[in-house]
């Protein structure tokens, strides 16, 4: 084997080297994304669950919001009437159903790689509140121009077809 054979092995390890190094970066960058993306989920989901699960935190921050609007949100009227429950009470609801949402917002782009009964569950959790459970639909449709298109659009195709 002369040099020039020497050489041209060398430089094709180096060129697959390299080629494995970026395919490394990628996953590495698509990692911290999915990284960031979790802990930002990860955060939300346990700040709304602070409001549902304390009534006079809930209560002020909706009176708060509320007096300086001028008045409250759709939803929390709308349930308050039809359930016969208070604005705070209203407000602990829809708050509950923000964190059920980051939630399965979180796992809505990764569905296709659950297991087969894992995504069945996931999918019967989805129809549960969102179809079966009066506040869940309500909640849905108030928000649902305001959350995540193609999440969205995921629950109102599981939505729209037989149960």
């Amino acid at each position: 084997m002369n040099w020039d054979a020497i050489a041209a092995v060398g430089q094709a390890i180096s060129a697959l080297a390299l080629v494995f190094v970026l395919v490394q970066v990628r996953h590495a960058r698509q990692e911290a994304r999915r990284s960031v993306s979790q802990a930002r989920a990860n955060a939300a989901r346990e700040l709304w669950m602070l409001r549902a699960d304390n009534p006079q935190l809930c209560g002020l921050l909706s009176r708060t919001d509320a007096a300086l609007s001028g008045q409250h949100h759709p939803f929390l009227a709308e349930l308050a009437a039809k359930a016969n429950i208070t604005l705070d009470e209203a407000s602990q609801v829809f708050s509950h159903h923000w964190a059920w949402w980051v939630f399965r917002a979180q796992v809505i782009p990764l569905a296709k790689e659950l297991r087969a009964g894992d995504r069945a569950q996931f999918d019967a959790g989805i129809r549960t509140l969102y179809e079966n459970l009066p506040s869940g639909r309500l909640w849905f449709q108030a928000v649902k121009n305001n959350l995540d298109p193609d999440a969205v659009r995921y629950v109102e195709n599981l939505l729209a077809q037989p149960g």
